[in-house]
């Protein structure tokens, strides 16, 4: 199988958060075009459980305006492991340490724009402590909601906990865990 081949990219945006390439490729047939791939770090989902219990957030997202349902996620930091970034992202967000935590895999975030992956883990073991959230998510008023999985699969079900990271991560939770 011919491969496309990249003839240039260049930087087109960048901030703190994210980057923007341009890209000029050629595909196997010879044609030519343009593609724009953002960069973000990769990133974790952490689904916390307790026996029955599951733990996720309700947080106010800025850009659609609403306060969302959600897995505590967050992005890995340079030289940190995915493992490294789960634990830190629970213990900031939720406030909660884990005992024990499973890697159920990863996904791609956005491919057809990004190579951005997701990694998804289960912690387990959970012990509760106060919250130590960085600058933006002290102002995103989270709040920890604890409920059952029926309670998870109905927040799925209605349109309430509707982001593609809790979706992609639920989805990898039914298929490699008992419940």
């Amino acid at each position: 199988m011919k491969k496309w081949k990249t003839i240039k990219s260049k930087t087109v945006f960048k901030c703190p958060y994210m980057k923007i390439d341009e890209d000029d490729f050629e595909m196997p047939s010879g044609k030519r075009g343009k593609y724009y791939i953002w960069q973000r770090p990769d990133f974790v989902v952490v689904i916390a459980k307790n026996g029955n219990d599951f733990y996720i957030m309700r947080q106010y997202r800025y850009p659609i305006k609403v306060k969302a349902y959600e897995f505590v996620a967050g992005a890995i930091d340079e030289k940190e492991t995915s493992l490294q970034a789960a634990k830190r992202e629970l213990e900031e967000e939720a406030g909660i340490k884990a005992k024990k935590f499973q890697n159920l895999g990863w996904y791609w975030a956005s491919k057809g724009c990004s190579r951005q992956k997701g990694n998804v883990f289960l912690a387990e073991g959970l012990s509760f402590g106060e919250r130590k959230p960085d600058e933006i998510e002290s102002e995103g008023e989270i709040e920890i909601i604890k409920c059952k999985i029926s309670e998870v699969k109905e927040l799925i079900k209605n349109g309430k906990m509707n982001d593609n990271d809790s979706l992609a991560a639920f989805s990898l939770f039914m298929l490699k865990c008992k419940s």
